[in-house]
């Protein structure tokens, strides 16, 4: 099969997350948890586990809840996942959009609590720019914390909570030197720069009983990263706000010991760099071998003569004689094709009108959340109304009595509820700007580089078939939006170029025998 099947079970888990900044506290996660739980109610679920990250920002994936949810999505502990909103999930597009085909790869369908789940393949694009929009304000947010942060550093102060190896801070939160743990960080300078290797130096620290900064066993990232640590030899770095400054922290190591461990550093990398050729492949997960089926995957070999490396797509199947394909020409008639059919004046205004149609039919379907609460708080009221009744001709209890105060908190919780339902406002976007949105996928040739091909390939390609001789492409293209094309007017194009200019819901390129 070329795609796993959705296996239709309705074992249900929530993800809920909150940042560090002002106002995100624990309270973030109920708010989260009620709209969660209301919504699993209204659909007749039950969440039966939750995955909570406190205090984590969701421009990272380094997530301990986070991971802990996709490896058991991996095994199959559950069919549905519901989170507040898209960028809980993630606020960076690629991150997003790996982790969610990962689980839809597993049959998990991904559900939000307070956005639209539009189905259908223009749902697809549109969460790509939901998705978009949450990078967005992750990153205003931060420009506006980096002013803060980069004064911190230009005074030489730690800024993060994690210490290297060697270092503590005082009372001002300056550097200075951990005489406990700078020894190890000498022996590994020592060690390294007279040629020892990596594992070498892993294993003796290791049986020593030394650890890391964090308390963890030593491993081989860890001797690269200590090597080319600036900061052991007195120099303050912060990359993030391009700060520098020479003797700002106390030197663990001298200057004729740095150098010689950056040789040597040097000199490994270079023979390392012989065997280790390394390529991303960008339709990894979305390409399948039209004559068997199964996935293509990434390969690459050597020339026998000049060591040149050579990268192509090959099916996984050991049996199938279907020929490798370059990768580079592959991937490149895969983007050109996006840019012909989609990313076009015409088309874009197609797209842009489809999905504010989809927009506004998602929003006038009945609102059964707040029909259920409305039910419930009618209900509440009868019940309250025959206590009340009891208590006034004197047949009335003090376990009823009792029970008036319940129906009274679960009376004022209900109102609470609605009135927050009435107050927010869905978010809506114009077709102007949706086609903005779409417009910020347009690059020339020289500005697409890997992310930009990723980001376009993500949003806007179901899966592609290939065969010997042809190359099908489909898009997040619904039937009815191709329809709608279909009664359009027609675009002039070049009658000699391969592919017409005008929105397809399947794009088929003839390919040339190499």
């Amino acid at each position: 099969m070329r795609r796993k099947k959705v296996k239709g079970g309705n074992r249900l888990v929530a993800y809920y997350r909150y940042s560090g900044g002002s106002g995100q506290t624990e309270q973030s996660i109920e708010g989260q948890r009620r709209d969660c739980e209301n919504y699993a109610k209204l659909h007749g679920l039950t969440i039966v586990h939750e995955y909570i990250d406190r205090h984590i920002s969701g421009k990272t994936d380094d997530r301990a809840a986070f991971q802990q949810m996709m490896n058991d999505g991996d095994k199959g502990a559950f069919d549905m996942v519901i989170c507040w909103k898209t960028d809980r999930f993630a606020r960076n597009r690629y991150d997003s959009a790996v982790y969610k085909k990962r689980l839809r790869d597993n049959g998990i369908e991904i559900l939000y609590a307070a956005e639209s789940n539009v189905e259908g393949a223009e749902g697809i694009i549109i969460e790509g720019l939901m998705e978009a929009l949450a990078e967005y304000y992750s990153a205003e947010l931060a420009e506006k914390m980096r002013r803060g942060m980069r004064e911190s550093a230009l005074k030489g102060q730690a800024i993060n909570r994690c210490r290297s190896l060697g270092l503590t801070t005082d009372e001002n939160k300056k550097y200075v030197i951990d005489e406990k743990t700078a020894p190890t960080v000498r022996f590994i300078f020592e060690h390294y720069a007279a040629g020892e290797s990596s594992t070498s130096i892993v294993d003796q620290l290791n049986a020593k009983g030394l650890r890391t900064s964090q308390g963890n066993l030593f491993n081989k990232c860890s001797i690269p990263r200590i090597i080319q640590n600036e900061m052991y030899r007195g120099v303050y770095t912060s990359k993030a706000y391009n700060v520098r400054i020479e003797g700002a922290i106390p030197a663990i190591i001298d200057d004729d010991l740095w150098k010689r461990a950056q040789a040597m550093m040097k000199t490994n990398r270079q023979l390392k760099a012989k065997y280790e050729p390394k390529a991303e492949y960008l339709l990894s997960g979305k390409l399948f071998c039209a004559k068997c089926g199964c996935t293509m995957k990434g390969v690459s070999g050597h020339s026998g003569g000049n060591g040149e490396v050579y990268r192509y797509y090959a099916c996984s199947n050991p049996q199938c004689r279907k020929r490798n394909i370059p990768k580079d020409d592959l991937e490149g008639k895969v983007i050109r094709s996006i840019c012909d059919h989609l990313l076009q004046p015409e088309t874009m205004e197609l797209l842009a009108e489809t999905m504010v149609e989809v927009q506004k039919a998602d929003m006038e379907k009945p609102n059964a959340e707040r029909d259920v609460l409305e039910q419930e708080l009618r209900d509440v009221r009868r019940r309250s109304k025959n206590i009340m009744d009891a208590i006034e001709t004197g047949s009335a209890n003090h376990q009823l009595v009792a029970r008036l105060d319940d129906l009274t908190q679960q009376e004022n919780t209900l109102t609470y509820q609605l009135s927050t339902m009435e107050a927010e406002k869905p978010l809506l976007f114009t077709k102007e700007q949706y086609l903005f949105l779409l417009q910020q996928f347009y690059a020339q040739p020289t500005e697409q580089d890997d992310a930009y091909k990723r980001r376009l390939i993500n949003t806007f390609v179901t899966n592609i078939e290939v065969s010997d001789s042809e190359l099908l492409i489909y898009f997040n293209i619904s039937e009815e939006t191709e329809n709608k094309n279909k009664n359009a007017p027609q675009l002039n194009f070049d009658k000699s170029s391969s592919t017409e200019k005008r929105l397809v819901r399947v794009a088929r390129i003839e390919l040339t025998a190499s």
